[in-house]
């Protein structure tokens, strides 16, 4: 990691970097770890308020992740590649879907790397990488692009997994651990409204009457882990 770290100093010392993120969390571990090797000037957790934060700037590198709490990592860097056309974008994939992936490549980013791997040194891969042409994934973003390429196109509608959004699939976890809105914001660190706007559009999008079918639709769609089935010795009585 601190090799790694070396050989990315030339890339970013020079480089005025604004984040974005939902996750505020996740803002602080990216600010450690960025800490000593270039000038952050900026964080914002919106879509408008990174904009913002790009304007008043002037910012050659964006690292933002694909969900934010109003719009979108990949409706961020499209804008934000409009206004600066110099402007260097990395994205970080919460959850490597296909539809995510291709949505982040066709906004404009340069880098692509799985969130996983932001203790692992793979960030800074990434981002070293970025120096030269073309888009530079890591290799758990290359692996899902590859097998996802690698199925059968049928005819049908969409999977169910393509139709939701990155949040609502966020929110639809929640619903299947039996969990409040306002439980589900306080662990997404969401406002309850962007909750409860998450929950009436999944139900309309699963087709759902209330949040009991949009748990069975689910489970039964393998959207979501099925819970795990009770052992056997639970059902015997001790004597």
């Amino acid at each position: 990691m601190r090799e790694i770290r070396t050989r990315s100093l030339p890339v970013l010392r020079d480089r005025r970097t604004v984040i974005a993120s939902a996750d505020r969390v996740f803002i602080t571990a990216l600010t450690h770890l960025f800490e000593g090797i270039g000038p952050l000037v900026g964080a914002a957790t919106s879509e408008q308020d990174a904009l913002n934060c790009l304007t008043a700037n002037d910012v050659q590198l964006l690292v933002c992740t694909d969900l934010l709490e109003s719009g979108s990592g990949p409706a961020l860097v499209a804008a934000a590649k409009a206004q600066h056309p110099k402007l260097r974008c990395l994205m970080l994939i919460q959850r490597p879907l296909l539809s995510t992936i291709d949505a982040a490549i066709a906004s404009g980013c340069e880098g692509l790397c799985s969130r996983e791997r932001l203790g692992d040194g793979g960030v800074l891969s990434v981002l070293q990488a970025m120096d030269s042409d073309g888009i530079h994934m890591d290799p758990t973003i290359t692996g899902v692009c590859q097998q996802s390429r690698r199925r059968p196109i049928l005819d049908g509608p969409p999977l169910l997994s393509d139709v939701l959004s990155l949040r609502e699939e966020d929110v639809l976890r929640g619903l299947c651990r039996g969990l409040s809105n306002q439980e589900i914001a306080d662990q997404l660190h969401l406002a309850i409204d962007t909750i409860k706007h998450a929950v009436t559009s999944l139900l309309r999008k699963l087709e759902a009457r209330d949040r009991t079918q949009a748990v069975l639709i689910a489970f039964q769609h393998n959207l979501v882990d099925p819970p795990a089935p009770i052992p056997r010795w639970h059902h015997k009585t001790h004597r």
